[in-house]
């Protein structure tokens, strides 16, 4: 006698993956040409000082953002569902 089973996803192995939008600032103006990773993920700001990272799994990382003139900074950010886009600004040398 044959037993069906059902497959359901693992999302442990598996997780959600969103495409996250950064906007990299120094408290009042846009920085173009920050760099912004997550894992191996990496990305560059434009003139707006925003950039997308792709495929970014739920759950907390930690982002790293650099640019000449500034301060690097490593940040914590929970990527969901409701938290696609984050803020960052980074303090002048």
């Amino acid at each position: 006698m044959m037993k069906k089973v059902r497959l359901l996803p693992n999302n442990e192995v598996n997780p959600e993956t969103r495409n996250i939008n950064f906007i990299i600032n120094d408290g009042t103006d846009a920085i173009k040409g920050a760099s912004v990773s997550i894992g191996e993920i990496t990305g560059t700001t434009g003139s707006a000082g925003g950039c997308t990272l792709h495929n970014v799994s739920d759950g907390e990382h930690s982002a790293i953002v650099t640019a000449d003139g500034y301060t690097s900074k490593t940040e914590t950010i929970t990527v969901s569902a409701n938290a696609t886009t984050f803020t960052i600004s980074l303090e002048t040398e």
